[in-house]
């Protein structure tokens, strides 16, 4: 069962949906443009453009988007064809495809990381065949930060 949303056109000409806070959804989002979740989904959300998981959000199941911006939890695969940023506030348990990833300090991330190449964009991997551990809670991971090596 999946769910088309509906795109309502701004003044400016920008399409955007949102599914607000103290929403719950189980099952399928797809949208061609521009998408907000402060809410929960149960599911796979497909999104045409930038997909922001808001800080009260909770994704159970797959992100696949041209770009996201990751501020609540996910525990699931994202896959990004651009960039996928992970605000402080982010919480990931799962696996993360993306040609171009951004971390900001706070954020956690307990899973595995695939970077794509320029030519690798169009023809993303079947991820769904890599196991996650389910012994970590979404609440714990680790936070990323700057790489010291003993060479510096």
């Amino acid at each position: 069962m999946g769910i088309k949303l509906n795109t309502e056109e701004a003044p400016m000409g920008v399409l955007h949906n949102a599914l607000a806070f103290g929403t719950t959804v189980k099952g399928d989002v797809t949208t061609d443009g521009d998408f907000r979740l402060d809410g929960r989904l149960e599911g796979t959300i497909s999104c045409g453009g930038k997909i922001v998981i808001g800080p009260t959000a909770q994704v159970e199941g797959d992100i696949i988007s041209v770009n996201a911006e990751i501020l609540g939890s996910v525990v699931g695969s994202i896959t990004t064809s651009e960039v996928l940023v992970l605000k402080p506030t982010a919480v990931i348990k799962g696996i993360i495809t993306t040609q171009a990833l951004v971390v900001e300090p706070s954020a956690k991330f307990s899973g595995t990381c695939n970077m794509l190449l320029d030519s690798d964009a169009e023809a993303l991997p079947d991820v769904s065949s890599i196991p996650m551990s389910d012994s970590v809670p979404i609440t714990e991971g680790y936070t990323l930060g700057r790489v010291i090596s003993d060479e510096e």
